[in-house]
């Protein structure tokens, strides 16, 4: 009993942090001062009449600071909140301020009235629209002040219509939609030569080759860094010289900047040496911004689409003395979004000319990366596959992509090619048994020959030709080839022909300057046309052999009959010498 006592007393005895020993202290003291942080979230600063984002965008706020004390205190108060809960991307909340702040600006106004929000929207896109409502949701659902129950009843009936989603993806539009086969080459041709010949600096043209390589959304592109591009080692299964794009939609991303999953791809070499030139010129111009030579890990955080220029010589940075390695890793340096999309929308340079509309091709950034996509889904790629390519979580809208009438149509074109193509391409004239069975089988100037020597059938038409005879015959609607022509001697000079047009090389060049000429539909027609005579002959052999056994079962009928007819007659005879016998008989009786 007193045993138990004693257990219960340790049990029960107070423990202070005396009791504790170091390390159980510290482990304690770091549980307590760790704070829960909320994904995505980024801080937002108030300076005067700016306002400070995720410590990269300064958004100029000064008329909405002239509204009313309490609808500036609810706005600020709800910037915070969305900072804090990360349910805007720090890009999202500017944009959505930055629409607020000009339609403030102008129509000026003090608070959030129904007379003064339809006013405010009057003139504004359904997008624009939009956005401000679900701000103004937020906030009154947040329940600072600023709003009430009365306006908002207004700002929900005033709702837009939201655009169709994934209308671009399947769009035929072409001012909109993915890019022709024509279109996209000649765009990726034409991005080399502008910067060959100068008219489009480096920054831009790998921007754009980039984009038409990957299809990566222009915020990927914007957030790279120099350290993403790698030739050693491997990265997510991944080696060789590759590039890690930074993901931009994941949902859960513990950082707005490069916190989602990147998506790494392989590189050809050609875009690879024009990313290294890239790298080089980007290092080039921040050494000469901080006046110093970086060392390696600031090199490797330094953005790899800088600013521009000029741009870039005239930043007074605050402090460029202490600026740190964590300073380097954050996304103050590079080039903003909009500067991106700019880039892909507007290229300089030669324009290229859509064979659909004769007009300029309109470019964008999601272009190519229908169009990529597309080409993939062409190829016939698993959907899982796809998806991994475009480093989505989520199959929703792979199905667009597949939903291809053209591509269905053109699958079924080349099923059915073997079929139509010799009907459409190849001979199309009338096979003749003999010369006196064609059109001009009594005219000899109607004969078509080989080297003068060998006939292979007529030509029907009076008229003057000026082709090379035999070979371009065999494809005229006029010629009559004879069965039993030689039309092996024509195959077997074509296919020689084709042969030498292959092997022709010039000397001292790397590649083929000449196209060589193609002889493919004719030798199909001279085929085609060794296959229906040689049909036409067993058609006329099984003909031969069928009249020859009717001729000789007729024969043999006849025969039979003449037979049967003997034997009558002998029957006959037969029965009236019996007759004549017995009336002797009778007599003599």
């Amino acid at each position: 009993m007193n045993a138990i006592t004693n257990s219960a007393d340790e049990l029960t005895q107070v423990v202070d942090r005396e009791s504790l020993s170091p390390d159980e202290l510290e482990l304690l003291d770091g549980f307590d001062r760790n704070e829960t942080r909320l994904k995505g979230a980024y801080p937002v600063e108030f300076i005067d009449t700016k306002l400070l984002i995720a410590n990269s965008f300064l958004t100029d706020i000064s008329c909405i600071l002239k509204m009313d004390s309490g609808t500036v205190n609810g706005f600020k108060s709800t910037v915070k909140e969305i900072a804090q809960s990360g349910s805007y991307s720090p890009l999202s909340i500017r944009t959505t301020i930055g629409h607020l702040e000009k339609a403030v600006r102008d129509f000026p106004i003090k608070n959030f009235t129904p007379e003064s929000y339809q006013n405010l929207i009057k003139n504004k896109s359904n997008g624009i629209a939009n956005a401000f409502r679900t701000f103004l949701n937020i906030w009154f659902r947040l329940g600072y002040p600023g709003l009430n129950s009365e306006t908002m009843d207004v700002v929900n009936y005033l709702k837009r219509p939201a655009p169709r989603p994934r209308a671009r993806i399947t769009s035929d539009d072409p001012t909109e939609g993915w890019y022709t086969t024509q279109e996209y080459d000649d765009l990726i041709d034409s991005y080399w030569l502008n910067y060959e010949s100068g008219q489009v600096d480096l920054r831009d043209t790998t921007a754009l080759l980039l984009n038409g390589q990957y299809g990566r959304r222009g915020r990927q592109l914007t957030t790279l860094k120099v350290c993403d591009f790698q030739c050693e080692g491997e990265t997510d299964g991944v080696s060789g010289k590759r590039v890690s794009f930074p993901g931009a939609k994941d949902r859960g991303a513990e950082e707005w900047f490069r916190g989602s999953k990147f998506e790494t791809h392989s590189m050809g070499g050609d875009l690879w040496d024009l990313c290294q030139l890239q790298i080089k010129e980007t290092i080039s111009a921040h050494e000469k911004i901080f006046k110093r030579e970086l060392t390696p890990y600031e090199r490797d955080q330094l953005p790899f689409f800088h600013k521009d220029n000029r741009r870039i010589a005239s930043t007074n940075y605050p402090n460029i003395e202490s600026f740190s390695g964590d300073d380097f890793s954050s996304s103050f340096l590079h080039l903003g979004t909009s500067g991106m999309t700019y880039m892909l929308t507007n290229p300089k340079g030669t324009p290229v000319i859509s064979e659909r509309t004769g007009q300029p091709v309109r470019q964008f950034a999601y272009r190519m990366r229908y169009t990529r996509a597309r080409q993939l889904a062409r190829m016939g790629v698993p959907r899982l596959t796809l998806q991994y390519w475009l480093g989505q979580e989520r199959e929703n809208s792979l199905e667009h992509y597949y939903n291809d009438p053209a591509e269905d149509a053109r699958l079924l074109n080349d099923e059915i090619q073997a079929i139509l193509s010799p009907l459409a391409q190849a001979f199309s004239g009338s096979i003749r048994d003999k010369e006196s069975d064609a059109t001009r089988g009594n005219d000899p100037s109607s004969r078509v020959e080989l080297d003068g020597r060998h006939s292979v059938g007529s030509c029907g038409e009076h008229g003057f030709c000026s082709a090379s005879v035999p070979i371009p015959c065999y494809r005229c609607s006029k010629f009559e080839p004879w069965v039993d022509a030689p039309h092996d001697e024509v195959l077997i000079r074509l296919i020689e022909r084709q042969e030498e047009e292959n092997n022709i090389n010039l000397p001292s060049k790397a590649r083929r300057m000449l196209v060589p000429l193609q002889l493919d539909k004719d030798i199909a027609a001279v085929r085609l046309v060794i296959k229906l005579c040689d049909a036409r002959k067993r058609e006329l052999s099984k003909h031969e052999s069928t009249r020859q056994e009717h001729a000789q079962s007729e024969s043999t009928n006849k025969q039979g009959v003449g037979l049967n007819q003997a034997r009558e007659n002998k029957h006959a005879e037969s029965s009236e010498h019996g007759s004549r016998k017995k009336s002797s008989q009778t007599k003599c009786e």
